[in-house]
């Protein structure tokens, strides 16, 4: 689960009438919406692509995949081309050369209360993965979908200045949603809520190949954006 920021959009071409779009009007507009056949959960589920490539560059806590967010605004330790709602990644011929194709799924759980800390709305959302990728979730989000991490500086704050090629996938008419400062603990509001694991065998866990294993939500994520395990319980 992630808390991203959602209403406070760089005005940079893009949003209607020439001016911001909330960041999940931004996402929304920018993934595929996924038919369920009847599926409630399906039905209200998106895909955002892109390609994910390393960038060696990068440095620091964050660029080694921590989860709390650097004071170093150097910009991402990935970069990311993003690829339109429209287009297939099949459609790109040898891809594996110019990056990785990487996916996320998410669904929309919660607008949360505003918080005098933000100026921004901020919604929790429900995402999954199909790889492993450095900084996937974080990366797609904030450069691909518009719409950051809450405290993700690396990715969310727009400071491209050591990647100019980041810098041109971004200027090309692509408003971006922004992350303005850091979370009182210096986190990244992205929690691993359940961990299901359907092929693997260790000692002792084999119920996680029947059933995922269920983490409550972060118990500062009260303080930071007004919700706790009692409101996303049955949430999924």
């Amino acid at each position: 689960w992630v808390v991203v920021e959602g209403g406070n959009s760089d005005s940079r071409g893009g949003g209607r009438s020439g001016g911001k779009m909330d960041g999940l009007e931004l996402l929304r507009s920018r993934s595929i919406p996924l038919s369920g056949g009847g599926n409630n959960r399906r039905s209200n589920t998106y895909k955002l692509s892109a390609l994910l490539k390393s960038n060696s560059g990068g440095k620091g806590r964050n660029a080694r995949g921590g989860g709390r967010s650097s004071n170093n605004n150097a910009g991402g330790s990935v970069m990311v081309k993003p690829l339109p709602p429209n287009v297939s990644p099949d459609d790109i011929a040898d891809s594996n050369s110019i990056g990785r194709v990487c996916h996320i799924e998410w669904n929309h759980l919660l607008r949360l209360p505003s918080k005098a800390s933000s100026s921004s709305t901020r919604h929790l959302l429900s995402v999954t993965t199909d790889t492993g990728a450095k900084h996937q979730v974080r990366a797609l989000l904030a450069l691909a979908g518009g719409a950051p991490i809450a405290g993700d500086l690396r990715y969310g704050n727009n400071n491209h200045k050591n990647n100019a090629q980041q810098r041109h996938y971004n200027d090309q008419g692509r408003q971006q949603g922004r992350v303005d400062g850091p979370l009182p603990d210096g986190s990244v509001a992205l929690h691993a809520r359940d961990v299901f694991m359907p092929t693997v065998s260790l000692g002792g866990m084999e119920f996680l190949k029947d059933e995922p294993f269920v983490a409550s939500v972060p118990k500062r994520w009260r303080e930071f954006f007004g919700v706790c395990e009692d409101d996303v319980r049955g949430l999924s």
